[in-house]
């Protein structure tokens, strides 16, 4: 056997569900940095709705649920890659700017504007993760074998 190669060939599912974790996790770091990064900058400090429990469970499920939507699309889809491709910036455009709306906190306050800031920094780079990195790792051939 090749050096580099396995023996056992990945479905695309299983591709997409383990580009999509791969890809979670990745960008789950980079959006804690964010996080801090943008915290130190404009000093804001609540963390009641968005902290580090929440962009966990928020960056790891989606780019999963992404992973498993990818996977199906080029699997059934003519040219899915480029539908998911193209979808996924749709998607990103219209949920990074829903925090500009007045009333987006779960009691139905509205947002404050560093906060809206920071939930559109992390939709962003959850997004951009989604659309590019995760189709990238799901067909990357020197993972996969």
């Amino acid at each position: 056997m090749e050096t580099g190669t396995s023996p056992y060939q990945y479905t695309m599912a299983t591709r997409g569900i383990l580009g999509g974790l791969f890809v979670g996790i990745g960008t789950t770091v980079i959006n804690l940095a964010f996080d801090l990064i943008y915290r130190k900058i404009t000093g804001y400090e609540f963390a009641e709705w968005v902290n580090i429990n929440s962009i966990i469970y928020f960056t790891i499920p989606t780019l999963i649920a992404a992973g498993i939507v990818y996977a199906a699309m080029v699997e059934y889809l003519k040219k899915g890659a480029l539908l998911y491709t193209l979808l996924c910036i749709c998607l990103v455009t219209i949920v990074a700017f829903i925090p500009l709306g007045p009333n987006m906190l779960p009691t139905g306050e509205a947002m404050p504007t560093s906060a809206r800031g920071l939930t559109m920094g992390i939709e962003i780079i959850t997004g951009i993760s989604g659309c590019f990195a995760l189709p990238y790792f799901a067909k990357h051939p020197d993972i996969w074998g």
